[in-house]
Protein backbone atom coordinates (compact mmCIF):
# COMPACT_ATOMS: atom_id res chain seq x y z
CA UNK A 1 0.00 0.00 0.00
CA UNK A 2 1.72 3.29 -0.82
CA UNK A 3 1.28 6.88 0.78
CA UNK A 4 -0.31 9.37 -0.72
CA UNK A 5 -3.82 11.33 -1.06
CA UNK A 6 -6.85 9.04 -1.02
CA UNK A 7 -8.44 9.62 -4.45
CA UNK A 8 -11.62 6.90 -4.27
CA UNK A 9 -13.29 5.04 -2.63
CA UNK A 10 -15.63 1.97 -3.98
CA UNK A 11 -18.08 -0.54 -2.29
CA UNK A 12 -17.64 -4.04 -3.24
CA UNK A 13 -20.25 -4.94 -5.27
CA UNK A 14 -20.61 -8.59 -3.30
CA UNK A 15 -19.46 -7.79 -0.37
CA UNK A 16 -21.02 -4.63 1.17
CA UNK A 17 -18.97 -4.23 3.96
CA UNK A 18 -15.80 -3.93 2.32
CA UNK A 19 -14.43 -0.89 0.34
CA UNK A 20 -11.68 -1.17 -1.91
CA UNK A 21 -9.49 2.46 -1.75
CA UNK A 22 -7.25 4.12 -4.79
CA UNK A 23 -4.66 6.23 -3.47
CA UNK A 24 -3.07 9.05 -6.21
CA UNK A 25 -5.46 7.37 -9.04
CA UNK A 26 -4.86 3.97 -8.28
CA UNK A 27 -6.12 0.96 -6.34
CA UNK A 28 -4.26 0.66 -3.19
CA UNK A 29 -6.20 -2.02 -0.59
CA UNK A 30 -9.37 -3.19 -0.10
CA UNK A 31 -10.38 -2.77 3.70
CA UNK A 32 -13.79 -3.46 5.86
CA UNK A 33 -15.99 -0.68 6.91
CA UNK A 34 -14.97 -1.04 10.62
CA UNK A 35 -11.01 0.07 9.54
CA UNK A 36 -12.80 2.48 6.96
CA UNK A 37 -14.58 4.57 9.70
CA UNK A 38 -11.96 3.60 12.35
CA UNK A 39 -9.27 5.37 10.07
CA UNK A 40 -11.19 7.64 8.32
CA UNK A 41 -10.02 6.47 4.74
CA UNK A 42 -12.24 8.89 2.83
CA UNK A 43 -11.32 11.01 -0.53
CA UNK A 44 -9.42 13.21 0.59
CA UNK A 45 -7.21 11.67 3.53
CA UNK A 46 -3.66 12.27 3.28
CA UNK A 47 -1.62 8.98 3.87
CA UNK A 48 1.98 8.94 4.78
CA UNK A 49 4.15 5.08 5.34
CA UNK A 50 3.71 4.73 8.69
CA UNK A 51 -0.08 5.29 8.50
CA UNK A 52 -0.21 2.64 5.76
CA UNK A 53 1.63 0.43 7.81
CA UNK A 54 -0.37 0.86 10.56
CA UNK A 55 -4.14 0.27 8.38
CA UNK A 56 -2.21 -2.57 6.85
CA UNK A 57 -1.80 -4.17 10.04
CA UNK A 58 -5.29 -3.14 11.41
CA UNK A 59 -6.93 -4.76 8.38
CA UNK A 60 -5.03 -8.20 8.58
CA UNK A 61 -6.30 -8.58 12.01
CA UNK A 62 -9.44 -7.86 12.22
CA UNK A 63 -9.54 -10.43 9.21
CA UNK A 64 -8.40 -12.65 11.34
CA UNK A 65 -11.04 -11.85 14.52
CA UNK A 66 -13.61 -12.20 11.86
CA UNK A 67 -12.37 -16.13 10.79
CA UNK A 68 -11.94 -16.92 14.57
CA UNK A 69 -15.72 -16.19 14.82
CA UNK A 70 -16.65 -17.96 12.14
CA UNK A 71 -14.47 -20.70 13.24
CA UNK A 72 -16.07 -20.62 16.57
CA UNK A 73 -19.69 -20.43 15.74
CA UNK A 74 -19.35 -23.83 13.89
CA UNK A 75 -18.55 -25.48 17.38
CA UNK A 76 -16.62 -24.91 20.40
CA UNK A 77 -12.77 -24.62 20.53
CA UNK A 78 -10.07 -24.84 22.14
CA UNK A 79 -7.33 -21.94 22.48
CA UNK A 80 -4.97 -24.04 20.35
CA UNK A 81 -7.47 -25.24 17.85
CA UNK A 82 -8.30 -21.44 16.72
CA UNK A 83 -4.42 -20.65 17.39
CA UNK A 84 -3.32 -23.46 14.95
CA UNK A 85 -6.36 -22.77 12.59
CA UNK A 86 -5.53 -18.70 12.11
CA UNK A 87 -1.54 -19.71 11.29
CA UNK A 88 -2.89 -22.51 8.85
CA UNK A 89 -5.30 -19.59 7.07
CA UNK A 90 -1.63 -17.56 6.54
CA UNK A 91 -1.73 -15.67 9.54
CA UNK A 92 1.48 -14.56 11.76
CA UNK A 93 1.70 -16.79 15.02
CA UNK A 94 1.57 -13.05 16.55
CA UNK A 95 -2.06 -11.79 15.03
CA UNK A 96 -3.24 -15.43 15.62
CA UNK A 97 -2.12 -15.39 19.69
CA UNK A 98 -3.65 -11.56 19.94
CA UNK A 99 -7.20 -12.97 18.51
CA UNK A 100 -6.52 -16.00 20.63
CA UNK A 101 -6.61 -13.42 23.56
CA UNK A 102 -9.21 -11.43 22.65
CA UNK A 103 -11.57 -14.31 21.98
CA UNK A 104 -10.49 -15.25 25.65
CA UNK A 105 -11.71 -12.34 26.88
CA UNK A 106 -14.82 -11.83 25.16
CA UNK A 107 -15.44 -15.75 26.65
CA UNK A 108 -15.75 -17.34 22.66
CA UNK A 109 -13.33 -19.55 23.75
CA UNK A 110 -12.70 -21.18 27.48
CA UNK A 111 -10.64 -24.03 27.50
CA UNK A 112 -11.61 -24.58 31.11
CA UNK A 113 -15.50 -24.81 30.17
CA UNK A 114 -14.57 -26.71 26.75
CA UNK A 115 -12.90 -29.63 28.88
CA UNK A 116 -15.84 -29.95 31.35
CA UNK A 117 -18.24 -30.04 28.61
CA UNK A 118 -16.53 -32.55 26.55
CA UNK A 119 -15.91 -35.07 29.58
CA UNK A 120 -19.74 -34.28 30.04
CA UNK A 121 -21.06 -35.34 26.78
CA UNK A 122 -18.60 -37.60 26.13
CA UNK A 123 -19.57 -39.86 29.31
CA UNK A 124 -23.80 -39.21 27.90
CA UNK A 125 -23.35 -39.93 24.69
CA UNK A 126 -19.99 -41.71 23.53
CA UNK A 127 -18.80 -43.50 26.73
CA UNK A 128 -15.09 -43.35 27.25
CA UNK A 129 -12.71 -44.32 29.95
CA UNK A 130 -10.77 -41.55 32.08
CA UNK A 131 -7.54 -42.72 30.25
CA UNK A 132 -9.14 -42.05 27.05
CA UNK A 133 -10.69 -38.52 27.72
CA UNK A 134 -7.39 -37.55 28.66
CA UNK A 135 -5.91 -38.21 25.37
CA UNK A 136 -8.67 -36.51 23.37
CA UNK A 137 -8.19 -33.44 25.09
CA UNK A 138 -4.76 -33.33 25.53
CA UNK A 139 -4.98 -34.04 21.38
CA UNK A 140 -7.20 -30.66 21.01
CA UNK A 141 -4.12 -28.94 22.96
CA UNK A 142 -5.83 -28.12 26.40
CA UNK A 143 -3.54 -27.99 28.90
CA UNK A 144 -2.62 -30.50 31.41
CA UNK A 145 -3.86 -28.83 34.33
CA UNK A 146 -6.92 -27.96 32.88
CA UNK A 147 -7.31 -31.77 31.06
CA UNK A 148 -6.53 -33.51 34.75
CA UNK A 149 -9.32 -31.22 36.85
CA UNK A 150 -12.11 -31.94 34.19
CA UNK A 151 -11.44 -36.01 34.05
CA UNK A 152 -10.91 -35.52 38.18
CA UNK A 153 -14.57 -35.10 38.51
CA UNK A 154 -15.24 -38.59 36.64
CA UNK A 155 -16.32 -41.00 39.46
CA UNK A 156 -15.70 -44.71 39.75
CA UNK A 157 -19.26 -45.16 38.87
CA UNK A 158 -19.17 -43.24 35.80
CA UNK A 159 -16.58 -44.89 34.52
CA UNK A 160 -18.20 -48.15 35.33
CA UNK A 161 -21.37 -46.91 33.69
CA UNK A 162 -19.32 -45.80 30.60
CA UNK A 163 -17.86 -49.48 30.28
CA UNK A 164 -21.13 -51.05 30.92
CA UNK A 165 -22.71 -48.91 28.54
CA UNK A 166 -19.59 -50.16 25.60
CA UNK A 167 -20.28 -53.70 26.45
CA UNK A 168 -23.99 -53.47 26.10
CA UNK A 169 -23.83 -52.20 22.47
CA UNK A 170 -21.67 -54.78 21.50
CA UNK A 171 -23.69 -57.62 23.46
CA UNK A 172 -26.57 -56.68 21.26
CA UNK A 173 -24.99 -57.91 18.47
CA UNK A 174 -24.85 -61.30 20.70
CA UNK A 175 -27.05 -64.57 20.84
CA UNK A 176 -27.83 -65.65 24.41
CA UNK A 177 -24.80 -64.86 26.76
CA UNK A 178 -21.19 -64.17 25.50
CA UNK A 179 -19.12 -67.39 24.68
CA UNK A 180 -15.65 -67.31 26.80
CA UNK A 181 -13.81 -65.87 22.86
CA UNK A 182 -16.83 -63.01 22.71
CA UNK A 183 -15.98 -62.25 26.68
CA UNK A 184 -12.17 -62.10 25.77
CA UNK A 185 -13.11 -60.00 23.00
CA UNK A 186 -15.06 -57.40 24.97
CA UNK A 187 -13.00 -57.36 27.82
CA UNK A 188 -10.00 -56.80 24.78
CA UNK A 189 -11.81 -53.88 24.13
CA UNK A 190 -12.24 -52.20 27.46
CA UNK A 191 -8.55 -52.45 27.98
CA UNK A 192 -8.31 -51.39 24.43
CA UNK A 193 -10.36 -48.16 25.67
CA UNK A 194 -8.12 -47.44 28.57
CA UNK A 195 -10.60 -48.76 31.03
CA UNK A 196 -8.69 -49.67 34.60
CA UNK A 197 -8.01 -53.14 35.55
CA UNK A 198 -10.54 -52.75 38.48
CA UNK A 199 -13.37 -51.68 36.08
CA UNK A 200 -12.28 -54.75 33.39
CA UNK A 201 -12.23 -57.44 36.51
CA UNK A 202 -16.16 -55.90 37.21
CA UNK A 203 -17.30 -56.54 33.87
CA UNK A 204 -15.79 -59.90 33.77
CA UNK A 205 -17.71 -59.98 36.59
CA UNK A 206 -21.05 -59.08 35.60
CA UNK A 207 -20.28 -60.91 31.87
CA UNK A 208 -19.81 -64.64 33.67
CA UNK A 209 -22.86 -64.19 35.89
CA UNK A 210 -25.40 -63.26 32.95
CA UNK A 211 -23.59 -66.56 31.24
CA UNK A 212 -24.46 -68.42 34.75
CA UNK A 213 -27.72 -67.23 34.72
Amino acid sequence: MKSGLITAVHRDIKQKQRYHIDVEGEYAITVHEDILVKYNLFKGTELDEAFCREVLIAEEKHKAYLGALRYLGIRPRTSSQLHSYLVEKGFSTQIAEEICQRCMEHGYIDDEAFAKQWVDERLRLKPRSPYMLRMELTQRGVDRAIVEDAVRGVSRQAELDAARALIEKKVRRIEGAPNPDEERKLLSMLMRKGFSHAIIQQMREELRRRSDS
